[in-house]
C-alpha cells in the first residue's frame, strides 16, 4: 500500500475490515506494516473503532430463548483436537537447529500451540508477543539473556513484551502456545 494524503474508499475499506477482524493474516500484517507510514489510515482506523466501540455500547442487551444460546453454543466450539505421539510433522524453520510440529491453531484468536525442538547452541532471534505466550521445557535446558528454564519449568510472556533471543546448551523439547502475529525483532 502507498501513503494515503486524503480518505478514501479504499483507506475506508482497508480499515473497516481490519477493525473488524476480517483480514486474512497477511492482509492485516500487511496493513500494519502500512500504518506505521499512513497517518491518514492511523487515523481512520482509530475513527472506525471508536464508531465501532459506540455501536457496540448503543446495542440493546438481549437474551436469546434458551434453546437458540445452546444451538449458538454448540456451533461455535472449536472441534476437538487430537494428535498422537507419532503424527504432526517437524518442520525446519528459517534459524538452523530450530524445528516447530505444530498441533493446533485456534482461527479466532490465531493462538498457536507447537512443540519446539531446539539442538544444541540453535539460536532463536528475539520477538514481540501480540498475545501471552506460554512455555512449557518438556526436556532438556532454554536460556535466554536473563534467566534459564529446565524439564518441568514454565513461564509466560505477556502481550507486547519483547523476548531476547533464546538458545539451548543441552538441546531442549518445548511446548509453546503463542500467536501468530508474534514478531520477530531482526
Amino acid at each position: 500500500m502507498t501513503r494515503h494524503d486524503t480518505v478514501t474508499d479504499e483507506v475506508r475499506d482497508a480499515t473497516s475490515l481490519y477493525s473488524l477482524g476480517l483480514l486474512d493474516f497477511e492482509e492485516a500484517s500487511r496493513f500494519e506494516a502500512h500504518l506505521d507510514a499512513c497517518p491518514v489510515c492511523k487515523a481512520e482506523l482509530r475513527a472506525c473503532n471508536e464508531v465501532l466501540g459506540e455501536l457496540a455500547l448503543s446495542a440493546p442487551v438481549v437474551s436469546p430463548p434458551p434453546r437458540v444460546k445452546q444451538e449458538l453454543l454448540r456451533r461455535s466450539l472449536l472441534p476437538a483436537a487430537l494428535v498422537r505421539a507419532g503424527e504432526g510433522e517437524w518442520k525446519a524453520t528459517p534459524f538452523p537447529g530450530v524445528e516447530v510440529k505444530q498441533l493446533f491453531v485456534d482461527p479466532a484468536t490465531l493462538n498457536v500451540t507447537s512443540l519446539v525442538r531446539l539442538q544444541p547452541g540453535a539460536i532463536y532471534p528475539p520477538h514481540r508477543h501480540v498475545s501471552f505466550e506460554h512455555c512449557y521445557v518438556i526436556e532438556g535446558d532454554v536460556v535466554s539473556t536473563d534467566r534459564a528454564l529446565f524439564a518441568g519449568d514454565y513461564e509466560v510472556n505477556g502481550p507486547n513484551s519483547d523476548h531476547s533471543a533464546i538458545t539451548s546448551t543441552k538441546g531442549c523439547l518445548l511446548l509453546i502456545i503463542n500467536n501468530q502475529r508474534d514478531q520477530l525483532l531482526v
